[in-house]
């Protein structure tokens, strides 16, 4: 029989290791991945190695008159004015007279097609108003380059495998670093075959978990309660594994 043992981040360092790897609110570690903002939604692809954040973004564009007059002696004159009328919409009139036209807007670099904006009556000035997806990079990551598109989202890099976190809206990177280590102890320690289960032990002064071949468990611990490393426990009649897996966190592009 043979199963897989997750083994969570220890706190074994000293108070001063432990403050300068804490992460902060807006940039957590790369083994707990990136997620999109409160508000946006998540588009996750490529066998969850990518991660989109869109959200819809509402614009307002203040209703305007823009009617002018040329007199006999060349002056521009502004010969329209908003008005807001009785029954709640605007309208262009001149004044002292009757509604002459609609009002309209000035579009901005960037905004949808004219035609997806619908005049809303509100109290004062009108407004025209329309929606359009945005696209903004995930958070809980590093401060990626504004000059990157956010619409081509972030991927992991070559070589990492991604898993969905944060329930669906986000990712983290990760792969395995290496072939399993066979589990053994520290010296005056005994490795004791299927102490627990599958699960191998070291026996001496006091009975507690292997580490991998190749290091020593204070090495282990302290990779272990780093955000880029985590090793995960293979368990096997007679004689268990360690494997390494290291974490990074996606790249914009």
């Amino acid at each position: 029989m043979k199963r897989n043992t997750s083994f969570g981040l220890t706190a074994i360092a000293a108070t001063t290791v432990l403050w300068l790897a804490a992460p902060t609110a807006a940039q957590a570690g790369e083994q707990q991945g990136v997620r999109c903002p409160s508000g946006s939604t998540a588009d996750i692809g490529s066998n969850n190695r990518t991660l989109k954040c869109a959200k819809v973004e509402t614009i307002n564009r203040d209703a305007m008159c823009v009617g002018i007059t040329v007199s006999n002696q060349g002056d521009v004159k502004q010969n329209l004015r908003l008005e807001h009328v009785t029954a709640g919409r605007d309208v262009c009139k001149v004044p002292g007279g009757t509604a002459t036209s609609p009002v309209t807007f000035l579009p901005l670099p960037g905004d949808p097609p004219a035609s997806s904006f619908t005049q809303v009556e509100q109290a004062g000035k009108d407004v025209f108003r329309a929606t359009k997806n945005v696209y903004v990079f995930p958070e809980r990551g590093p401060i990626y380059n504004p000059l990157h598109n956010a619409s081509l989202g972030v991927a992991c890099p070559a070589g990492y495998d991604g898993d969905p976190v944060f329930d669906g809206k986000g990712i983290r990177c990760d792969k395995r670093d290496g072939s399993p280590k066979t589990a053994d102890c520290d010296f005056g320690f005994t490795r004791e075959p299927d102490q627990r289960g599958n699960e191998d032990r070291c026996l001496g002064l006091h009975n507690g978990p292997t580490k991998p071949r190749g290091m020593t468990k204070i090495q282990h611990d302290l990779e272990r309660d780093s955000d880029r490393i985590s090793w995960y426990l293979n368990e096997n009649v007679g004689q268990d594994t360690w494997q390494r897996k290291v974490y990074a966190f996606p790249n914009s592009r």
